[in-house]
């Protein structure tokens, strides 16, 4: 079991005392998140920036089309920075999907047990045989179902 200190120093305290790399990183940080609230006004979507380097601005936001937005907002970017202060002279963006994006299949109701046998039944019942093959169709497709959502590990 690992045992804490006794005494547990600020944030302000670490950097204080002259702690250089961790002084940098945290005001870094404070800068792309200054960065990225001026941008915000400009861009409608979710986006994080990732720095910059040699004036080029790199954001990355989670689809291609919020990239080729973000690619014809440059000038409105660019001109949104440099009234704050900040200079860039392009804006480069990367595309990398969210991670914990939702499976569609989350939120889909769970499939009773015999409701594919239910409704294939009444297929057999209807008298109408357009109903009566969409019926089929339809309990087929609850028994793949069934089969999938049972496949899958909790």
């Amino acid at each position: 079991m690992l045992s804490l200190p006794r005494q547990v120093k600020s944030i302000k305290t670490i950097l204080r005392e002259g702690n250089d790399i961790l002084h940098l990183l945290v005001t870094q940080s404070q800068e792309l998140k200054s960065i990225q609230e001026i941008i915000a006004s400009t861009i409608p979507f979710e986006f994080a920036i990732c720095g910059i380097k040699e004036g080029i601005l790199s954001i990355i936001v989670s689809k291609a089309t919020e990239a080729t937005s973000v690619m014809y907002r440059e000038e409105e970017i660019i001109s949104a920075l440099s009234r704050a202060g900040v200079v860039a002279n392009g804006v480069k963006t990367k595309v990398q999907p969210l991670k914990n994006k939702p499976s569609h299949y989350a939120n889909r109701n769970r499939v009773s047990k015999n409701a594919a046998e239910t409704v294939a039944m009444q297929a057999i019942e209807i008298g109408d045989s357009a109903i009566s093959r969409a019926l089929r169709r339809l309990s087929e497709t609850l028994k793949k179902q069934r089969y999938q959502d049972s496949a899958k590990p909790s």
